[in-house]
């Protein structure tokens, strides 16, 4: 992940031989919630698991993440997508601050635009539309993620200080931009950052006037602060005790107050300075008595030959003592480190039109709903509870070059999620985590559990597992030594398996008891080429009776076939024709029909999710809405196979797959 160069623009900062200070007496428990700028361990050479891991420290330490981009890196949403991403896994609030400027210490700032926007020619100006209209689709962008905090530029006084007029300019492209964030997402607080100890050379007057420019599209009052820069030769304890509090004066006395601050730890009493630092945060915070304090950052970070020593974690990942004291000011943190599953609530999920979407409807193409729908990530294998009243859900984490996460880019990093059919009580049961596969879940007879597919072991290796709702205790579902299962489904007492074949082999059918006795292998699928590609059987079902299989097979290539075996007899029975794609089936309540994916490469209107006997006859397109390509389909089991029988299925809008 070396490309995502979102911490190209900090600020070297070096100092020797700081004087340690004793801050330890009684101090106010502090009333904030704390969280970090995000860095990762060993930038620039770091790796995506340097970066996952910076999440899961930041839920030790707090309840939010700050992640700054720099308006000029060219990664910018990639970063934010997938930091966002991994901020919600670990239930941290996101804070995405945007920086379109380069500071010069605490002197100036000036606009430090992308290479397409500097290259179209023309003032690098926001007075220039070449430049600010840019910039606004970009924050815009942003805004469609979502995120609960977005601060559109950071430190702008700086800005103010070189440069009047273009500041000047700034505040009228945020001012606007405010108003269409919110029409965008008016769920997302917005805001800019100040830098505060900038403004301690300036008056007051001249610092208000520099907001008040501001104040009337801004949900937070929020400074940076780094008073080592005017602190250096005394030391923290010579901070005046009312150093933050005079930012209060600048307040309406309604918004909240965020602060983010930093003491680096070079030098021979570094380390001590910057625990002494920390461990006064209470007392010099305690009348002001702001929301939210972040520390600015998490890692060390290398710029060229210098290291930035403000991190609570050196760059080789070795915590400094800073690290526990900020974890011990006391601040709410994550209740999300990824062991924990996410807690149930009483709101709805999304359920408006969107990029991805679980959808009912029932045969007859009739109550067509949207049950839950995300913007950037897909949903898949939505299978209902014994009872009818819930669903689980396979969700996609891991993004691909296009910035969403889906089937195609891989199932590393997918979680299983259980959410009631109101769309109610969303939960995440299994959490996603970095490079491992938490699929294809689904109910135990009793309903009681939830069976998958999870590689969470050291090799990686695709076993079955099971979780117990009440308990969340985890087991492994076992299986014949050797064999790497996947795609379970059970029926009463048998559960239906694919094993990934060794060597040249196809991918088999195995079945066996619910605990792993009278293991067998029940199909023998040819493999007629030895060329890369998938080949075997994939995805059984079991009838509700028990006694027939059907599953799809590939043959190498993309012409996947649905088939039905009688477990009994062993008899295979090819169902679909030899000039289309035809997957996924699943049986109906009563055994009597099929409901797969079909895909004629010549006649794409007909794409879709169609019924047909298991003997192959009565094919029936399911007649949804056109425009749209659907997966994944099941039956309600309690339904059988009525034409008002409710269906539950995946899509997302394809416009070419409207009829002409």
């Amino acid at each position: 992940m070396k490309s995502l160069s979102l911490f190209a623009a900090i600020v070297l900062i070096g100092a020797f031989s700081l004087e340690a200070a004793d801050s330890r007496s009684a101090e106010p428990a502090p009333t904030f919630r704390t969280g970090v700028v995000v860095t990762p361990k060993n930038f620039p050479d770091h790796t995506a698991n340097d970066v996952a891991d910076m999440f899961r420290l930041n839920a030790e330490l707090g309840s939010f993440s700050v992640i700054r981009v720099p308006w000029s890196d060219p990664n910018r949403m990639t970063a934010i997508r997938v930091m966002m991403d991994l901020a919600n896994q670990y239930n941290l609030a996101a804070v995405i601050e945007l920086s379109p400027f380069k500071a010069d210490e605490l002197k100036a700032a000036r606009l430090d635009p992308p290479r397409e926007v500097t290259g179209a020619g023309g003032r690098v100006s926001f007075t220039n539309p070449a430049v600010a209209e840019p910039f606004i689709k970009m924050a815009l962008e942003v805004a469609e993620l979502k995120p609960p905090y977005l601060a559109v530029a950071t430190d702008v006084n700086l800005l103010y200080q070189s440069d009047p007029g273009e500041y000047d300019a700034f505040a009228t492209v945020y001012r606007n931009l405010y108003e269409r964030i919110k029409k965008v997402s008016p769920g997302t607080k917005v805001f800019a950052t100040f830098q505060w100890d900038a403004m301690q050379r300036r008056d007051a007057k001249a610092n208000r006037e520099v907001i008040e420019k501001l104040r009337s599209q801004m949900d937070l009052l929020a400074f940076s602060s780094d008073p080592f820069k005017l602190f250096e030769s005394q030391g923290p304890s010579a901070i005046p005790p009312d150093y933050y509090d005079r930012i209060a004066a600048y307040g309406s006395g309604r918004e909240e107050i965020f602060v983010e601050l930093n003491w680096p730890s070079d030098g021979g009493s570094g380390e001590a300075n910057q625990v002494a630092f920390i461990r006064n945060l209470p007392r010099l915070m305690a009348r002001l008595k702001p929301a939210m304090v972040a520390w600015t950052f998490l890692h060390d970070v290398k710029v060229f030959v210098f290291t930035a020593r403000n991190g609570l974690i050196g760059a080789n990942g070795k915590q400094k003592p800073a690290f526990d004291a900020f974890r011990d000011l006391g601040g709410a943190k994550s209740s999300g480190a990824i062991a924990a599953a996410s807690v149930p609530g009483k709101e709805r999920v999304k359920q408006t039109p969107d990029r991805y979407a679980i959808y009912t409807a029932r045969l007859d193409g009739s109550d067509f709903k949207i049950l839950f729908s995300r913007p950037d990530r897909e949903m898949t294998h939505a299978r209902v509870s014994p009872d009818g009243t819930r669903v689980v859900i396979t969700g996609y984490n891991k993004r691909g070059k296009d910035g969403f996460a889906n089937e195609d880019a891989g199932y590393e990093s997918t979680e299983i999620m259980i959410l009631n059919l109101d769309g109610t009580g969303l939960e995440t049961i299994i959490p996603p985590k970095p490079g491992v596969i938490a699929a294809n879940g689904d109910w135990t007879p009793d309903g009681k559990s939830i069976f998958f597919v999870s590689t969470d072991n050291a090799q990686r290796s695709p076993e079955i597992r099971q979780i117990d709702l009440a308990t969340r205790n985890i087991t492994r579902v076992p299986t014949p030594p050797g064999l790497m299962a996947s795609d379970p489904h059970r029926m009463g007492n048998q559960m239906v398996f694919p094993v990934k074949a060794a060597g040249k082999e196809a991918d088999a059918l195995w079945v066996m008891n619910a605990d792993g006795s009278a293991a067998r292998q029940v199909t023998r699928p040819p493999r007629s080429s030895s060329s890369d590609g998938l080949y075997g059987d994939f995805d059984p079902k079991l009838s509700p009776d028990g006694t027939k299989l059907t599953f799809m097979r590939i043959d190498g290539g993309t012409t996947w076939r649905v088939m039905v075996l009688d477990l009994k007899s062993g008899k295979e029975t090819l169902l679909s024709p030899s000039n289309v794609m035809q997957w996924l089936p699943t049986w109906s309540g009563d055994g009597k029909l099929l409901l797969y994916t079909h895909v004629d490469a010549k006649n794409l209107k007909d794409t879709g999710l169609w019924t047909m006997t298991p003997e192959g006859t009565d094919r029936k397109k399911v007649p949804l809405p056109p425009g749209y390509f659907f997966n994944h389909g099941t039956i309600f089991a309690a339904d059988k196979s009525s034409p008002t029988a409710r269906i539950i299925f995946s899509g997302s809008p394809k416009p070419w797959l409207k009829s002409p």
